[in-house]
């Protein structure tokens, strides 16, 4: 560890303010997003549109999703999340089928079209964090991991109201 990067650390827990955590977090994860976006940009797809389809295809790959499950995973009203899968839908990217126990709920499904963009997105992301981790050493990765897993946790603990976070 640098000797600048040991102060900010210590004054870190000490409560100073020199420590930006979630404001280097913010930033890499804001800017890891614009340079995967500027590389998905040649496949029409947007970012809310692949945040999209990763969410479909990484919680429920095989039964589909209905659009209140997608609108909580992200973020976002039933409204918008329905007026996001009309695009995708008329990208051919997913499709609505009707829910085999509920007729009255939808669930949306990637296409094979969807999953070959998908395919080329994961290809995109694993280019992109070799490009960025390049030269990190295996300590350095590990570390990194644990501490934002923490981070994540602790994220979750509080918001779900649970002291022991």
């Amino acid at each position: 560890m640098s000797a600048a990067a040991d102060r900010r650390v210590r004054s870190a827990s000490r409560g100073g303010s020199d420590f930006r955590i979630g404001f280097l977090v913010h930033d890499v994860a804001r800017l890891r997003h614009a340079v995967f976006d500027q590389a998905m940009r040649p496949h029409g797809v947007t970012h809310a549109q692949w945040w999209a389809l990763a969410q479909l295809t990484r919680h429920d790959p095989a039964g589909g999703m209905t659009q209140v499950e997608l609108a909580r995973l992200l973020g976002l009203g039933k409204v918008a999340t329905g007026s996001m899968i009309a695009r995708l839908e008329a990208a051919g990217l997913v499709s609505r089928r009707a829910d085999g126990a509920d007729r009255r709920l939808n669930r949306v499904h990637v296409t094979a079209r969807g999953q070959r963009v998908r395919e080329r997105m994961i290809a995109v992301g694993r280019a992109l964090n070799e490009t960025l981790l390049k030269g990190l050493s295996r300590e350095e990765l590990e570390a990194t991991d644990r501490v934002l897993t923490t981070l994540r946790s602790r994220l979750g603990a509080t918001l779900r109201g649970d002291a022991a976070g």
